[in-house]
């Protein structure tokens, strides 16, 4: 079960969905959808309106989203916290990224033990290093999700993620096997290097990986033998009529006008959806098959990219 399929209309997609995932007779699958940067407004409002059917038609357990980018492209507030973790809109679990701090209201969306997390290679910040569970619906193991800062090209200095994984890489993996825990990574780096680096470090241990920040997505999704789905970057929820996001006017303007200063604000046109689907093995915590999703709003075109383990060598 591999290849890509195309869709136009929703009614098409979700008809079509349940025949491209794994049968929903196959007892103990367990669907993590992971979404990419949500930016603004535009990237909202477009998971509002898909996600909860997403969730209902293909039976998804859990779905995240990186949430630096939510409050017009800087940061996240209450509201907007509580706008989509509400059951209606169902997101599960926030990651964060290099904008994380740039809203005050973090704090105290931290501080209330909810369902955000902030990356766990940030400096001086108390507690940041815990790598938080989430229980599953419908399921006997949790989630532990995984957060880091890439080092390249990183405006703000972070501690080493690398380091970080070799302290917790033994115990994470101990979960896995004790059928605790699915592990599951958002890389939020400049580098691809990077990103790729941490998914083979990672490799039989996270059920699934996906790189953000480039906004920009890449079609490299794949599902090692070992049963962990990666993709260098699973690509912002947003407006695509832009420069990563941002208005082509302002952002036209700070390169080739640097010294007229124009405000940065999101972009409205042509949103998509994109996120990493993994269908993960409730026996071993690891993934079977992961597709690749991709929607544009103004269209309703949905691309439906599918990965499976390649064949054993011979």
């Amino acid at each position: 079960m591999s290849g890509v399929q195309y869709f136009r209309g929703n009614d098409a997609f979700f008809e079509a969905l349940p025949q491209a995932l794994l049968p929903a007779s196959r007892e103990g699958v367990v669907r993590i959808l992971m979404m990419g940067d949500v930016v603004g407004r535009p990237g909202r409002k477009i998971v509002k309106s898909v996600l909860p059917q997403l969730k209902h038609r293909a039976k998804i357990n859990i779905a995240t989203i990186n949430g630096e980018n939510l409050a017009g492209g800087f940061g996240i507030t209450q509201k907007i916290f509580n706008e989509l973790t509400a059951p209606a809109v169902g997101i599960d679990v926030i990651t964060m990224g290099n904008h994380w701090c740039d809203k005050p209201e973090v704090h105290a969306i931290r501080k209330s033990g909810a369902r955000m997390v902030l990356p766990q290679n940030l400096k001086n910040l108390d507690g940041v290093t815990v790598i938080p569970e989430f229980e599953i619906p419908n399921s006997r193991r949790r989630l532990a999700v995984v957060n880091l800062m890439g080092l390249f090209a990183m405006k703000h200095e972070y501690n080493d993620p690398f380091e970080f994984l070799e302290s917790v890489k033994s115990t994470l993996e101990a979960k896995v096997q004790g059928g605790q825990c699915i592990v599951i990574v958002d890389v939020h780096a400049e580098a691809s290097s990077e990103k790729q680096a941490i998914a083979w470090f990672l490799d039989g241990v996270a059920a699934g990986l996906v790189g953000t920040h480039t906004h920009t997505p890449t079609s490299d999704e794949r599902l090692t033998r070992k049963g962990t789905a990666f993709l260098t970057d699973v690509g912002m929820t947003g407006p695509y009529e832009s420069v990563i996001g941002m208005s082509l006017a302002g952002s036209m303007c700070r390169y080739f006008s640097p010294k007229q200063k124009k405000p940065q604000e999101v972009s409205e046109n042509d949103s998509w959806l994109c996120g990493f689907l993994l269908e993960v093995s409730e026996h071993t915590g690891l993934t079977l098959a992961a597709h690749r999703l991709q929607y544009r709003e103004d269209t309703e075109e949905w691309t439906l990219r599918t990965v499976t383990p390649p064949a054993a060598k011979t």
